[in-house]
């Protein structure tokens, strides 16, 4: 991988957004992709239903609007020092999306979740959502409330990186290790430990109300967090040693509302798109998709080894050329 960031663009202020982002995330001199899609167009007709406008012509006026817009958009881009490639791609947005990501070699997607053009056709809320799922590079997604209207992009100022002691999990450390050192900011690691699913299914110890069971609830729940704990600290240290600025927290409660409580203005959280725990069974695909949806913060997705079909994670170089490539 290059480095180079996609980002597709549907000419809505909604969608700039995620350019705002690529811009804070591309070092100087880094290849920004544009990409407009134009979906295939219907024949223009008549008043009696015979067709005036041919369906190719109906097209290629798109084709041309599109390209008009990004003329505009590339000169802002260039001003900012960095190369441009902009692209019209026709068709389905999710799939010429994932194919032009291919045939550039990518680094990152970065798009956001919602967005319409000027005639409504592209709706970036499932789009973003087809593109996360397949997409072989990690992939940015902005909210429309994700502050980026600063005139110089977005502060981020932490990275947060769910983790829940799986390998897939822990994929997300190389991609975060990466942005950290790119952008100079700290990465916070999390885990987050439910009381309920510590309590074993045994006869008894269900409602908790002897003291017997409180105390089984209660040493349960505490090793829980000792073992979580635990874990933070073995990921923090392979952060540190790539001389990371590093911090660590065990939340209490459910996965998303524990990490989307502790997302704060100034961070995005970086985790892999699916893992499990052998314990409590976090499917972070699910809670990856709510957090996409409703949390205060970009999130980017990185893909899980298991979903690309490979046994070790997918090597990932940082966006830029001032950052090292890690595997």
């Amino acid at each position: 991988m290059h480095g180079s960031i996609l980002v597709p663009l549907d000419g809505s202020p909604l969608a700039d957004r995620a350019l705002r982002y690529a811009r804070a995330l591309a070092a100087p001199g880094a290849d920004i992709v544009l990409l407009r899609v134009v979906p295939r167009s219907e024949p223009i007709s008549g008043l009696v239903g015979v067709p005036t406008v041919p369906a190719a012509d109906v097209t290629e006026a798109e084709v041309q609007r599109a390209r008009s817009d990004l003329e505009q958009t590339t000169t802002t881009v260039r001003a900012w020092g960095l190369r441009v490639n902009p692209a019209v791609a026709v068709g389905h947005p999710a799939e010429e999306i994932l194919r032009v990501a291919e045939e550039r070699a990518v680094g990152m997607i970065a798009m956001t979740t919602h967005g319409r053009g000027a005639v409504g056709r592209l709706v970036f809320g499932s789009v973003a959502d087809r593109v996360a799922r397949a997409a072989s590079v990690p992939v940015l997604i902005v909210r429309p409330g994700d502050d980026a209207a600063e005139p110089n992009g977005p502060d981020i100022r932490r990275l947060v990186v769910p983790l829940d002691g799986s390998d897939l999990a822990a994929e997300a450390l190389p991609v975060a290790i990466a942005l950290a050192a790119r952008l100079g900011v700290p990465v916070h690691l999390v885990r987050a430990v439910n009381r309920s699913s510590t309590m074993p299914f045994a006869p008894g110890l269900a409602d908790g109300t002897s003291p017997a069971a409180a105390e089984i609830y209660e040493d349960l729940y505490q090793q829980a967090r000792t073992d979580a704990e635990r874990a933070l600290d073995g990921a923090a240290s392979q952060l540190r040693d790539a001389a990371i600025p590093t911090t660590r927290e065990v939340l209490t409660g459910s996965a998303y509302a524990a990490i989307a409580d502790a997302a704060r203005p100034g961070d995005v959280i970086v985790m892999t798109s699916h893992g499990r725990s052998g314990a409590q069974r976090w499917l972070l695909g699910s809670i990856a998709e709510k957090l996409v949806r409703a949390a205060s913060v970009p999130v980017v997705l990185v893909p899980a080894s298991t979903r690309l079909g490979e046994e070790q994670p997918v090597a990932w170089t940082a966006i830029g050329s001032g950052a090292p490539a890690l595997a």
